[in-house]
C-alpha cells in the first residue's frame, strides 16, 4: 500500500477568549521547516503587539522534523501542548501559531496548557483536512486521436490529471499511487495498442 499522511489545506485562523485573554490560533499547511518558520514570522509581524506568539510544527510527512516555542510563557505550558495536539491528530506538514493578548487574569500552568491545546484543537477542527498519498507522476506523448481514449482510461483507473501540453502531439502528465505505477503504465500501453509508452517523471505526494 502506498504511504500517505494527513495534513490541513491552506491556512485557518480562529479567535476566542478565556478569562479576558484573547487567543488567536493559526493552523496552516507547510511543505518544510522553512515554510513553517516563515508562517511564524508572518504571524508575529501581523500581531506584533501581542503578549505572546507561541508555535509548534511538524514539517515532514513522518513526524521527525518538529519544533516548538513557548515565546515567554512558562516552560512547557504552550509549545509542547500545541505540538502534542498535532501529533495526536496525526497532522503532518502542519504548523500552528497561537497568539495571546493577556487580559489581566493569570491562568496558571494548567490553565495555560489547556488554553493553548484548545486553541490548536479549535483551529484544526475548523480547517479542511487533506489525505496526501505517495504517488508517481507518469508522463507520455501521444497523437491527438489516442489522447481522449487514454485520458478516459486513466480517469476510470483513479489517476489524477496533471499538466497537458498540446503541440504537434499531446504530452500528458498523470499522478497515480506509487504501488499502482506499473499497472498504470501497462494500461497506457494496452489502451494505445502499444503505440504509447509512459515513463515515471517524478515521485511525490498528491491529494488524489
Amino acid at each position: 500500500m502506498s504511504k500517505s499522511y494527513l495534513t490541513v489545506a491552506g491556512e485557518t485562523e480562529i479567535r476566542f477568549e478565556i478569562k479576558r485573554s484573547e487567543f488567536i490560533a493559526t493552523v496552516a499547511h507547510v511543505e518544510n521547516g522553512d515554510e513553517a518558520e516563515e508562517l511564524v514570522r508572518r504571524v508575529r509581524k501581523r500581531y506584533s503587539d501581542a503578549t505572546h506568539n507561541c508555535y509548534a510544527y511538524i514539517a515532514d510527512e513522518r513526524g521527525n522534523e518538529t519544533r516548538f516555542s513557548d515565546d515567554g510563557e512558562p516552560g512547557g505550558t504552550a509549545g509542547q501542548p500545541m505540538l502534542e495536539v498535532l501529533k495526536k491528530r496525526g497532522l503532518m506538514r502542519t504548523a500552528a501559531v497561537v497568539t495571546r493578548y493577556f487580559g489581566g487574569i493569570k491562568l496558571g500552568a494548567g490553565g495555560l496548557v489547556s488554553a493553548y491545546a484548545e486553541s490548536v484543537s479549535r483551529a484544526a477542527d475548523a480547517s479542511v483536512k487533506v489525505r496526501m498519498t505517495e504517488c508517481a507522476k507518469i508522463s507520455f506523448t501521444c497523437a491527438y486521436p489516442d489522447h481522449p481514449v487514454l485520458e478516459q482510461a486513466l480517469a476510470r483507473y483513479g489517476a489524477k490529471k496533471g499538466e497537458t501540453v498540446y503541440d504537434e502531439n499531446v504530452t500528458s502528465h498523470w499522478w497515480v499511487e506509487r504501488d499502482k505505477t506499473d499497472e498504470a503504465i501497462a494500461l497506457i500501453g494496452a489502451q494505445s495498442s502499444g503505440r504509447v509508452r509512459a515513463e515515471i517523471a517524478a515521485i511525490g505526494y498528491e491529494a488524489l
